[in-house]
């Protein structure tokens, strides 16, 4: 159902509105239906032309699309130019794949401004629009941003059903090279992170040919290889869990890093359940929206491995809660996260005795949250992602 803003009604009755009705109304709309710019494109503007006002931009949502075009229809004296995103459609939710080890999605198309998130080889993308030899893309996890258009290949139908039907394998080692020949003294290809995925074109001597979404080819420790349907289609269990997490220890902190090169708090957890088949929302305080709460003592005997420790401010009486940080449990009283503090992924005691105890962490504990064996709740296997379920195969 569309929500209309009564603030609509108030202008139903007007003939000419204002600029400052016009925006009241555009920002009504925005916060009823775009209110995490995340996960949702609004690029919405009233200008004044030389036949009256004009509404322009684009959006990614139909739904919030339908929703302004009707609001708008209310003022036919306001020329409605939005566009729906994106620009030229597929006919396919994706349209385009990652095409290098990691790529950095930013709030604008300069690599100077925010970083929101990253996307590894082989991520299945929606390109909404491009400009100047940027794209604007979104990622299975719902983050949109902007990226160079050369780090993303274009798909058609007949390429992507493709890519779904080729065998495709997944890079599980921290850190890693693919090279040019079966033999690591070859000429390097190109880096490869943990979640890495490529297809799968013959093996020898060890090694397994690759091939990139753009047509390269190269050659890869097969040891450092698994199945991507072993990952996509397993039960998470909690000792895998850990054993992921581990692999990132030591890895340097970045605000908005979601790969092995780098990686925020939010981002180390997506990645370890990821590798373990399920995809989570992307950040800290849409973590703690999902699962089964455990318990809110920073020190309790109810929390299990897998585990997820959120941190903030608690709600009070006159304030809502306010999650900052997460961490994963990981038994013996100790839980592994990205800090911006140590400026790398580290391991801490919940033990006042231990020496990597920190005495700030009780205070701002919020709750412990559990994945493992609970109800989709916020959370999904990967299979049931709409972007993953396009390239993955069927296993009929």
């Amino acid at each position: 159902m569309i929500l209309i803003p009564s603030l609509l009604l108030a202008f139903a009755v007007l003939q000419t509105p204002t600029r400052s009705e016009l925006n009241e109304l555009v920002e009504s709309l925005r916060v009823t239906h775009a209110p995490d710019q995340r996960i949702q494109w609004w690029d919405v503007h009233v200008e004044k032309g030389e036949s009256g006002w004009r509404v322009h931009g684009s959006l990614s949502s139909e739904e919030t699309y339908a929703a302004v075009k009707q609001a708008f229809e209310q003022h036919p004296e306001v020329d409605n130019q939005l566009v729906l995103l994106p620009e030229d459609g597929t006919g396919t939710l994706v349209n385009a794949l990652v095409n290098n080890s990691v790529i950095h999605l930013r709030r604008e198309p300069s690599s100077k401004t925010e970083l929101v998130t990253q996307a590894l080889l082989g991520t299945p993308i929606r390109v909404l629009k491009t400009e100047r030899g940027k794209c604007l893309i979104q990622v299975p996890d719902g983050y949109i941003g902007w990226v160079n258009s050369a780090e993303v290949h274009r798909v058609d139908q007949e390429q992507l059903k493709s890519y779904r039907n080729a065998e495709k394998v997944i890079f599980i080692g921290q850190s890693g090279l693919a090279y040019s020949a079966p033999d690591a003294t070859s000429m390097p290809m190109s880096d490869l992170v943990i979640g890495n995925m490529v297809c799968k074109v013959s093996e020898q001597s060890g090694y397994t040919q690759i091939q990139y979404p753009d047509g390269r080819i190269g050659w890869v420790d097969s040891g450092q290889l698994c199945p991507a349907d072993a990952v996509f289609f397993q039960k998470a269990l909690q000792n895998n869990l850990v054993e992921t997490a581990r692999k990132f220890h030591g890895i340097p902190y970045l605000w908005g890093g979601m790969s092995s090169k780098n990686i925020d708090c939010s981002g180390l957890i997506c990645n370890v359940y990821f590798m373990n088949g399920i995809q989570l929302p992307r950040d800290s305080n849409m973590q703690s929206q999902i699962g089964r709460e455990v318990t809110t003592e920073f020190v309790s005997d109810d929390l299990e491995p897998g585990d997820l420790l959120f941190f903030g401010r608690k709600a009070t009486p006159n304030t809502k809660e306010h999650v900052t940080h997460v961490a994963m449990y990981i038994g013996n009283d100790e839980f592994i996260h990205s800090a911006g503090y140590r400026e790398r992924v580290s391991i801490n005691s919940m033990d006042s005795s231990q020496p990597n105890f920190i005495d700030s962490y009780p205070a701002i504990f919020v709750r412990a949250v559990r994945i493992i064996g609970e109800d989709p709740n916020g959370f999904r296997p990967i299979p049931e992602n709409d972007f993953y379920n396009a390239i993955i195969r069927s296993t009929e």
